[in-house]
């Protein structure tokens, strides 16, 4: 089960190993930059800057006049990425502070507002030259009258993968299991570990209803069709959907919501929940930022198709999360430990799926530049049924499940990015069944209309 481990391992070191160093005879383009800038001419200075983006990035004044250009050019998002580098690398008091003026008139045309605002108010601070305080306010009333005319929006997005799983059914590799009652038995074909190839599509939708400029109403859907290649019974297709309600401003949000979802198997009917679920975040300082989740879910399983003994899976679900997020630099770390309790609904017969778990995850992304941001999950967690299990009636099932997992995003246009992970699961169970490994890896896009 850990033969994985060993291909995994030489990917993650591959994978974050720092970008070549520019060759020091070649010094940034950071005249001719700044006399096309000058000239107006700026798609030019912007190409010209895209063209040495590799070499150069990172390079405070290069940052600058790049992206000054991107802004004037129609490219707002990879202003905002070069001048937020400025503004928080620059030595340079004079050139930090410029970069500082321009970054929150990007945040302001990519609709960022409350960046954009704060910002903008602390350059004030900074007693700039009268044209520039004037300029400064202009943008402020600008500001003030698009917050508060803030119109409903919908985006939909298109996402989809490729990709290979050893293990879609999460299933032993064994054939014959041991058992208390009636001794050896041999498990068919479906109850085995399967290997196949699948598609992944999801369509999303959101709107956003807002009140205020800090309280809103928003509706999600998302629809996702899983297709394996050769095991149909296995394809599961999902259709969910949020509304909440969100209020808040730049330091506390929360969020109060209903989710309900449909989930098939094979086209048929295997299983449906209900959830009232509310969060907080609060954005700290020095680039900290907490959050706490906690949500009630009912999970109820389909009882025809000759399913009618699926109701003694049927439980409910209490599951409180904690999340902690540092951004330092270029990495964005984030530790998640959740804690959750299931409470079977039936009253007599379904008391061994009743159960508690505990989980711990990490993630850490680490932005390259402003196209490539590879990613590195990992998590734990330990799993306690409540009763023994009806076939291994010595036994309360207890497993451990451990996973890694290696990604990189892509972000190839504004609307799009590309994708790319592998993972690694490993589950060990005291119930030799429900012991089992998988690896799966994949490739895909998320395209945003």
């Amino acid at each position: 089960m850990k033969k994985h481990h060993q291909i995994l391992l030489p990917i993650v070191f591959f994978c974050f190993q720092s970008a070549v160093l520019a060759a020091e005879n070649d010094p940034p383009p950071n005249a001719e930059m700044d006399l096309l800038i000058t000239a107006q001419q700026y798609q030019e200075a912007y190409d010209l800057g895209a063209a040495n983006l590799g070499e150069w990035e990172g390079e405070p004044e290069f940052d600058f006049l790049y992206g000054l250009a991107a802004l004037e050019s129609g490219n707002p998002n990879e202003s905002v990425f070069a001048l937020e580098r400025v503004a928080a690398t620059s030595t340079d008091a004079v050139l930090r502070e410029r970069a500082r003026l321009e970054l929150a008139r990007a945040y302001f045309v990519t609709n960022n507002l409350t960046a954009s605002e704060n910002l903008f108010n602390a350059v004030l601070e900074t007693n700039p030259p009268q044209n520039v305080q004037q300029n400064i306010q202009a943008f402020l009333q600008l500001i003030e009258a698009r917050q508060n005319a803030q119109s409903p929006s919908v985006n939909w997005s298109l996402s989809s993968i490729i990709g290979n799983d050893d293990n879609i059914n999460s299933a032993t590799d064994n054939g014959l299991i041991d058992t208390p009652l009636i001794g050896q038995i041999e498990l068919n074909q479906d109850g085995q570990q399967t290997d196949d190839s699948f598609t992944n599509t999801t369509v999303s939708m959101a709107y956003k209803y807002p009140f205020t400029r800090n309280r809103s109403l928003d509706l999600t859907v998302n629809l996702m069709h899983l297709d394996n290649f050769t095991t149909d019974q296995f394809d599961i297709d999902n259709l969910r959907g949020e509304v909440a309600y969100n209020w808040g401003d730049e330091v506390n949000r929360f969020k109060h919501g209903l989710t309900a979802s449909k989930v098939n198997l094979d086209q048929n009917g295997f299983q449906k929940s209900f959830a009232l679920n509310s969060s907080w975040q609060h954005a700290g300082n020095n680039g900290w930022y907490q959050s706490i989740s906690g949500s009630y879910t009912q999970v109820r399983y389909d009882t025809s198709n000759g399913g009618t003994l699926n109701d003694l899976r049927d439980v409910d679900q209490v599951l409180i999360t904690g999340g902690l997020t540092k951004i330092a630099g270029a990495y964005t770390h984030s530790l998640n430990l959740y804690h959750a309790d299931e409470s079977p609904e039936a009253a007599t017969g379904g008391d061994h799926n009743g159960r508690e778990f505990t989980g711990l995850a990490y993630s850490v992304m680490y932005r390259l530049n402003a196209q490539h941001t590879p990613y590195l999950r990992a998590s734990v967690q330990d799993v306690n049924h409540d009763s023994e299990h009806p076939v291994f009636f010595n036994t309360k099932r207890s497993d451990n499940t451990e996973s890694i997992t290696l990604g990189w995003f892509w972000q190839a246009a504004r609307n799009l990015m590309v994708t790319g992970e592998a993972g690694y699961t490993d589950n060990d169970s005291d119930i030799v069944l429900f012991d089992y490994s998988k690896f799966k890896y994949q490739v895909g896009f998320r395209y945003q209309f």
